[in-house]
């Protein structure tokens, strides 16, 4: 730090020598400066004005995407006991817990709905078991979509509930009923009564037997294809020429395979980079769905961390090649059937 003040002052002493000698020594001049608005200069490229998005916790999850609930696959274990988990960006995710005993939320880790576990209820007759996750902010009459993914055995009967305040008026609950033993989605639509920066949602079962819970989310209505309304609109006000995506130091983890498909069947992954859990919810067809509705060029970086050249090629092709093509005919699967002629790569 001497060192460095030393440079300073010293640079000071000349700078305020050489112009003391040069107000000295020169004549006062007047200068004339026209300005022309009527000249048009070359045009500046939009391409000047870009932007960089990363996977930085829940940088995309949270600021981006819509959805409001943590751990919506369930990478952790659930249990009563607090999460030692440390702050990423200055939050602390949200923790799923037990409805009843801890011993009744088992995670299942033979048959898991995706990723490495799922959880399974186990029912005791009319006392309501199941999980729960609190800290949703939550405004009056404003609504909220979702959906749960379950399954379960004929005597379970299942409810989901949002709820806002202490009183019992201060909920809703959607009853789900034709559990079976394969998984299947029921949707979710709740209007909130009162206006909560705590409120919570819970998913709960009474009867006989069990049920498991492969996966749940819940958004404002108001989202635009599953990106949120508010921060879209000032994004789109910045009219930048090119986003570049996913990373970043998060993209030499990131499997690019495991961000595509079914939103719900995509695993949860831990990302070392940034010490959060990823639920692979925003991928590139995500991100093209994002670069319409702010009408900017992409600029997709592939994987040279713990990537290879076939993935990086097999990328190329799901996102520009033909639906004749191995990679383009799952793209078409996943509901783009047309390329999306993605010129910007690195």
């Amino acid at each position: 730090m001497s060192r460095k003040l030393f440079l300073l002052v010293f640079a000071g002493s000349i700078l305020g020598a050489g112009a003391g000698a040069w107000s000295a020594a020169a004549p006062e001049k007047r200068i004339a400066v026209t300005i022309d608005a009527s000249e048009i200069g070359a045009p500046i490229s939009p391409y000047i004005y870009g932007q960089f998005i990363e996977h930085i916790g829940d940088l995309i999850n949270r600021s981006l995407w819509a959805e409001m609930l943590d751990d919506r696959k369930f990478y952790y274990e659930i249990t009563s006991q607090p999460a030692q988990r440390k702050p990423v960006r200055g939050r602390v995710a949200n923790q799923w817990r037990p409805i009843g005993p801890d011993e009744s939320v088992v995670m299942d880790r033979q048959n898991p709905y995706t990723g490495d576990q799922t959880p399974l209820i186990r029912l005791a007759g009319a006392e309501p078991r199941g999980i729960q996750q609190s800290g949703l902010a939550l405004r009056k009459g404003k609504i909220y979509d979702g959906r749960v993914v379950l399954a379960g055995e004929p005597g379970a009967k299942v409810n989901v509930t949002l709820v806002w305040g202490p009183a019992a008026a201060d909920r809703q609950t959607i009853p789900i009923t034709s559990l079976r033993a394969a998984y299947a989605k029921f949707p979710l639509k709740f209007t909130a009564g009162g206006d909560a920066n705590d409120g919570r949602i819970e998913i709960t079962g009474t009867g006989r037997g069990s049920f498991r819970i492969g996966a749940v989310s819940l958004m404002p209505a108001d989202n635009i294809k599953g990106f949120r309304s508010d921060t879209t609109g000032l994004l789109r006000q910045l009219r930048s020429g090119m986003y570049r995506f996913p990373g970043g130091n998060f993209l030499s983890a990131h499997e690019w395979r495991e961000a595509i498909g079914d939103p719900d069947k995509r695993p949860p992954r831990w990302d070392p980079v940034w010490s959060a859990v990823q639920p692979n919810d925003v991928g590139v067809d995500e991100f093209m769905t994002l670069m319409g509705l702010l009408g900017v060029d992409p600029f997709i970086s592939v994987n040279s961390g713990f990537g290879d050249a076939w993935s990086a090629a097999q990328l190329v092709e799901y996102a520009n090649g033909a639906a004749t093509t191995p990679m383009g005919r799952l793209r078409a699967a996943n509901g783009h059937p047309q390329p999306y002629n993605i010129k910007w790569w690195g």
